[in-house]
């Protein structure tokens, strides 16, 4: 009897502290997404993270930034969406982005192409690009349009990226 008592007690302390391990080890009350350590988002070479459709997204898969002629940012998140920059304002400051200059392509989950329009240009904000380190952050809002000329914006737009020349 003194076995079973022991074996239970042993049971149920063993139970609460897994309890307690993935407690303590779950959300809390702070905002992941404003922390680039935390929020799942960041990769060696950083992060580049958006809102659309009230969803935060990120690239948390594959990025890369390239420099050469113009300013090349990929990425691509674990469910497929991915979103490219082409920018050609690489200096700190605040441009728009259109079909033709800073041009931004987005694709969803189903394949369907998102893009920077002419007509409804967004706007991009270069707040550094250390070309001594290269690396390169910024923020960008903008709608894009789609080929059946549906609309969608894309808000809360951040990035800062290691880049190869």
């Amino acid at each position: 009897m003194k076995n079973k008592f022991l074996y239970s007690l042993l049971l149920l302390s063993t139970c609460l502290s897994f309890t307690l391990l993935f407690t303590a080890c779950g959300d809390d009350d702070d905002d992941n997404n404003t922390n680039p350590v935390t929020d799942g988002c960041t990769l060696p070479t950083g992060y580049l993270k958006w809102t659309v459709d009230g969803g935060q997204l990120c690239s948390n898969a594959s990025l890369f930034g390239d420099y050469t002629i113009l300013m090349t940012i990929n990425g691509i998140s674990q469910s497929g969406v991915t979103m490219t920059l082409e920018l050609d304002s690489v200096s700190p400051g605040t441009y728009q982005m259109t079909e033709n200059i800073n041009h931004l392509l987005f694709t969803d989950q189903l394949g369907m192409a998102w893009e920077s329009t002419n007509d409804n240009p967004g706007t991009l904000v270069i707040t550094s690009n250390n070309t001594s380190t290269n690396l390169i952050q910024g923020t960008f809002n903008i709608t894009v349009r789609n080929p059946l000329g549906v609309s969608k914006n894309i808000t809360n737009g951040n990035f800062k990226i290691s880049y190869t020349e």
